[in-house]
């Protein structure tokens, strides 16, 4: 991390603030040709980071990136300043927008410039402790890991890879032309199965990324309710064994056993309820949305599991009920309740 104004972090508000300094330019090699490029801050403050730096077109870039709230741009051209002894440079940033200011010192003009959105760029913290930066203009980037080594030390979140999934069944819905009505439920009952294991993908991540958010898991309460009597004792021990080397949390390697089945519905419930105290349906935005999901994963469990056809995939239940054919308003719909879900819940 590059903090050369030596701003007190702790004091920064992610959401709302002003950083002002003057630059000495006689002193600095801000204008120099042959650096492509200097970074004169980076700063990370909870999820967000915060970053200026000058380009090889000699602008001038305030960064402003976090994982929920994407990626804030506000970029002058310098060039001008060039025989400049002192700048003036302010960063401005809230929920509105932010704002870069650059100005000569004593002099009358100062130059202002709104952020915009870039939705291709993401810049990310390493486990390493390095900033990395996802994506660039004209290069958009759907998933992503990076390895140093054989350790991974950077990888989507819960949301990046849940909101990856969606837009590939996007895709596939949008492709999905009707005529050929085989083909059509055929793709449709593929997209409820990767419907559902992008939902247990979400919450068991999540789960692991709430505690490294500084929630408190109750780790006894996991073994308690998802590990039989006989095995709990030599498991948890085996578990805090591994954990002791530091590498990974406790949490992190009870979840990586598969310990809790994400895809059941009553186990993901009785997970957030034990491990932290959160009652799905207190979080969640409503009744119905919880209703619509917790079926489309027992349609994909028919799906796999089932040894009948599946064109409509609510059969058993016809009549009374008017049959559900699993066509392309269907996927929709699915994708429509899954997003609406995960969006709405407050596990974000």
């Amino acid at each position: 991390m590059r903090n050369l104004l030596r701003i007190p972090v702790e004091q920064l508000n992610e959401r709302e603030g002003t950083i002002v300094f003057t630059l000495n330019v006689s002193e600095s090699n801000l204008f120099e040709k042959s650096i492509p490029s200097i970074r004169l801050l980076e700063i990370v403050k909870g999820h967000t980071i915060f970053i200026l730096e000058r380009d090889s077109d000699f602008c001038l870039k305030f960064i402003q990136s976090n994982p929920d709230r994407g990626t804030k741009i506000a970029k002058i051209n310098i060039q001008d300043f060039r025989n400049a002894l002192k700048l003036f440079i302010a960063l401005t940033w809230s929920e509105g927008g932010n704002v870069l200011y650059v100005g000569r010192c004593g002099g009358n003009e100062l130059r202002s410039a709104k952020s915009f959105e870039d939705q291709n760029t993401k810049f990310r913290v390493g486990k390493d402790g390095r900033i990395y930066q996802i994506g660039d203009k004209g290069v958009q980037v759907g998933y992503y890991k990076v390895r140093y080594g054989k350790k991974v030390v950077l990888e989507p979140t819960a949301k990046e890879i849940f909101d990856f999934q969606m837009e590939k069944i996007k895709v596939l819905i949008e492709n999905c032309k009707k005529g050929d009505f085989l083909f059509e439920s055929t793709l449709v009952q593929q997209i409820i199965v990767m419907l559902t294991t992008a939902f247990e993908v979400y919450t068991r991540t999540r789960f692991v990324e709430l505690e490294k958010e500084g929630k408190l898991v109750d780790m006894e309460a996991l073994y308690r309710h998802f590990i039989s009597k006989s095995l709990r004792e030599q498991l948890r021990k085996e578990i805090k064994a591994r954990a002791s080397k530091g590498e990974k949390t406790e949490l992190e390697i009870f979840i990586e056993g598969r310990h809790i089945n994400f895809q059941n519905w009553e186990d993901f419930k009785k997970a957030y309820n034990k491990g932290y105290g959160l009652k799905i349906e207190d979080i969640a935005v409503s009744a119905n949305i919880l209703n619509e999901v917790r079926k489309f994963i027992t349609w994909r469990h028919k799906i796999i599991h089932s040894k009948d056809d599946q064109t409509i995939i609510n059969l058993e239940e016809v009549p009374p009920e008017n049959p559900v054919f699993t066509n392309k308003e269907l996927a929709e719909k699915g994708l429509s309740i899954f997003r609406r879900f995960i969006n709405l819940t407050l596990l974000n």
